[in-house]
């Protein structure tokens, strides 16, 4: 299973240049998706760089940290690593210094599954209470939502559709909305799609797929709308207790890969490629590279803008994702967000960087130590969605706003459950 592990990210390696030099670049140049002449040594060593964490990654996940690491390693490390081939031929050493940076940071977070469980007390909850209240909230944000942004049946068919879906969503929202959409489509609504798998329940499984379709039709958001899918494939790859995952987990995005690349061939249009390599996979590596290259030779943020607004000016009169919208894509009002190493580079650096992930590494420890017990498969499916954020958002805003602190409440709840249970069993 090893070799096919490696066979595996050689493929998806390969897809993804093939993506990138066939139907992202010919078509998405205009948007700085270049490329120039590959050096070959460049490339050599970023392909050794790839596999590195290959040599100490097993093919099972037994925590829920591995998926962590997984999403990471295959959305976020991959790409960054290989974008600077494109851009620049022979790559630069910012580059290098961000890649090893970011391969010390993803061994820390792969190490974490051996870290010592924490002793964590466990209060006596009511399975039905722990029920009542999750119908109470999902049901009173939605209602609330709907009062606020109404409900919309017929979904943005085309790009044009979806960026107004979404502008109009931003105008019309409230702080409250925001929170209670982003915590319905991370948290509440997979809920439900977890449990649907989890117990062979087809129906929970089409209601969260249904409501997480309502809010698709509303703040134009495609994650959204894909959140069943990488939650069925995850589900999937922790079959067996996981033993096979990373195999089925970059098996299956590879097949959709594959897919997308065919289609797009047979049909001689890139809408495929644009929406999965492009979008959900190369942008989170392009904007690395933008956010590095400004940040190293201009102000550093220092969080002046929200956390420690106290302590510290803020240079700009914008937060980053607006600064690069600005100065790369030339649209003041473009939120180029990016991902968890990004965000923490415009921050504080290279040390920035290796202190989120310090903090990144121990909210991880301590959701690994809460799911122990019956609970683990539903703790690890849970996770999936607010890491997947960590793509294309910083790790404060997935942490309060994206559900990573509700996932952790949860967690804790259904500890509490299983203590009690196992308390009136004896």
């Amino acid at each position: 299973m090893k070799v096919i592990q490696y066979v595996l990210i050689a493929v998806y390696v390969l897809l993804l240049h093939v993506s990138y030099v066939s139907f992202i670049s010919p078509n998405f140049s205009y948007l700085g998706y270049r490329i120039v002449e590959i050096d070959g040594v460049s490339l050599a060593l970023t392909i050794v760089l790839i596999f590195i964490p290959l040599l100490y990654a097993k093919v099972a996940v037994t925590e829920p940290s591995g998926i962590f690491f997984w999403i990471i390693y295959i959305i976020v490390y991959i790409p960054v690593l290989l974008i600077p081939n494109y851009l620049y031929g022979s790559v630069p050493k910012t580059s290098w210094m961000t890649d090893i940076i970011i391969l010390l940071c993803i061994t820390m977070l792969y190490s974490i599954a051996s870290w010592p469980i924490l002793q964590i007390p466990a209060i006596y909850i009511k399975k039905s209470v722990a029920r009542w209240m999750y119908i109470i909230i999902t049901s009173g944000l939605f209602i609330y939502i709907i009062s606020v942004a109404g409900i919309h049946l017929k979904p943005p068919v085309d790009s044009e559709d979806i960026y107004s879906t979404r502008l109009g969503f931003r105008q019309n929202t409230s702080p409250i909305v925001g929170y209670g959409m982003q915590w319905l489509a991370k948290i509440f609504d997979p809920i439900l799609v977890i449990f649907g798998l989890l117990n062979r329940k087809v129906w929970f499984v089409l209601l969260g797929f249904f409501l997480q379709y309502l809010l698709f039709t509303t703040n134009g958001l495609k994650s959204t709308l894909m959140s069943t899918a990488l939650l069925i494939m995850v589900f999937i790859a922790l079959r067996m207790k996981g033993k096979y995952f990373s195999v089925l987990f970059v098996g299956g995005i590879s097949l959709l890969l594959a897919v997308s690349v065919g289609w797009d061939y047979m049909t001689s249009t890139y809408e495929m490629t644009s929406l999965l390599a492009r979008r959900m996979i190369f942008t989170p590596g392009l904007l690395m590279n933008y956010y590095v290259e400004f940040f190293s030779t201009h102000a550093q943020t220092k969080l002046s803008y929200s956390l420690l607004a106290g302590f510290f000016d803020n240079p700009y009169s914008v937060t980053p994702p607006f600064i690069i919208g600005d100065v790369y894509f030339n649209r003041p009002d473009m939120a180029a967000n990016a991902n968890l190493f990004a965000d923490a580079f415009a921050n504080f650096g290279y040390i920035g960087v290796l202190v989120y992930t310090s903090i990144a590494a121990i909210i991880l420890w301590l959701y690994n130590s809460l799911a122990i017990g019956s609970h683990k498969s539903f703790a690890m499916l849970l996770l999936v969605m607010p890491v997947w954020s960590l793509a294309d958002t910083s790790l404060t805003t997935v942490f309060l706003t994206h559900g990573l602190l509700l996932a952790l409440i949860i967690v804790y709840i259904l500890k509490c459950i299983g203590a009690m249970e196992e308390s009136n069993f004896v």
